[in-house]
């Protein structure tokens, strides 16, 4: 650490002495600046983007000359822009979420009254067929008296009254005993599949409607992962590739194939819901997590350079184009996608040119501090 500070501070010294330097008729001259005549030079980076075409100098930098051995010093070193393939991934944010085929809403088809919870918490496991809980109406009492009577007199009638005792979703073992026992006041009431309930909004006691929402039952074996993709970027993506998912508490990532591209865009985020069927077989991944989604991408020809390359202040980004001789010049590019280290440049750079891969911090410091040091209209002296 001490040495690249002293790395630093010989860096910075030797560069203000070189621009002290210019300014008087000594070593490289500056650069004039591209946009010498706008309004607002020397403000900080960044303000004049949109006036700024790749390919050009930023407004409020300057070229800089470092000496071979200070470049030693500080550990500068360079890379080519090169063409080839680039697969890479689609970076994105995602949220888990129950998978909606399995998963049970629980209603009443009756009105009536809650006389016993079986089921009574969030997150209690449950089995298909397991009583959920009990339910006393006025209705149900009466059709289970009709249904005996007609048992009693008239098959049709009988088979008819049943169906209707079928179609409120009284189970079979409840009609055996209605049958064996005679009307019963409080029916039970089962759970229709395998899974866990997430939400529960009945209480013993409570007066229920058809339209009450009493339980949600999902099995989370399997889970979704729903992912927000850029509208720009789904065109991209490999759907028959191993996504890689990260979910927010959990140790280890998880791969996972694209299942489904929403066929709708968000009017606000301008993104594509891109679902991933996920194994859950502990139940490890919860709904509601946050998750980081790593999309395969289908492979194309680009030019790119190491990602350190590029100086991204946010608002644009700049790389240091090697120019030979110790000078090295900022340049405005536009990137495009980023594949593991590497980097596509879309525009500001042809193939072949070297760019400051390391110490270009340093690098872009000097030229920042350069660029807003030089006087408007000085540049050539």
């Amino acid at each position: 650490m001490k040495a690249r500070a002293m790395a630093l501070l010989l860096f910075l010294l030797g560069s203000t002495a070189m621009a002290q330097g210019g300014h008087a008729g000594h070593g490289a001259p500056a650069q004039p600046p591209p946009s010498a005549g706008h309004e607002g030079h020397g403000q900080p980076p960044g303000g004049t983007r949109g006036r700024e075409a790749p390919g050009g100098m930023p407004e409020g930098y300057a070229e800089v000359r470092v000496a071979p051995e200070r470049q030693q010093l500080i550990g500068l070193k360079v890379a080519k822009a090169e063409r080839g393939r680039l697969t890479g991934t689609v970076r994105a944010s995602a949220i888990v979420q129950p998978d909606e085929t399995r998963e049970a809403h629980v209603h009443s088809k009756l009105m009536g009254w809650v006389q016993e919870l079986f089921v009574n918490a969030v997150g209690q496991p449950v089995k298909k067929g397991q009583p959920l809980y009990s339910l006393y109406s006025q209705e149900l009492f009466a059709a289970q008296q009709e249904y005996l009577r007609a048992k009693a007199s008239n098959a049709e009638l009988a088979a008819a009254a049943r169906a209707r005792l079928r179609l409120w979703d009284v189970p079979a073992d409840q009609v055996t005993r209605i049958e064996r026992n005679g009307p019963q006041k409080a029916v039970i009431f089962r759970s229709p599949i395998d899974g866990t309930v997430i939400d529960k909004q009945v209480l013993a006691g409570h007066y229920v409607e058809p339209e009450m929402l009493l339980y949600r039952i999902a099995d989370l074996s399997r889970v979704w992962v729903l992912a927000d993709v850029y509208e720009f970027e789904v065109n991209r993506l490999d759907r028959n590739g191993l996504a890689r998912v990260e979910v927010q508490g959990v140790a280890e990532p998880v791969q996972a194939r694209v299942d489904y591209v929403y066929p709708t865009v968000d009017p606000v985020s301008r993104t594509v819901k891109v679902r991933l069927v996920v194994p859950n077989p502990q139940g490890t991944l919860r709904p509601g997590s946050f998750a980081t989604v790593e999309l395969p991408a289908q492979a194309t020809d680009a030019l790119w350079v190491p990602e350190e390359a590029v100086v991204d202040t946010g608002t644009r980004q700049v790389v240091y184009v090697a120019l030979g001789e110790g000078r090295f010049r900022p340049t405005l590019v536009k990137v495009g996608r980023r594949a593991g280290d590497r980097v596509e440049l879309r525009e500001g750079l042809a193939e072949g040119a070297a760019v400051v891969v390391s110490a270009q911090f340093l690098i872009d410091s000097e030229s920042r501090l350069r660029g807003t040091s030089q006087p408007s209209g000085h540049g050539g002296h």
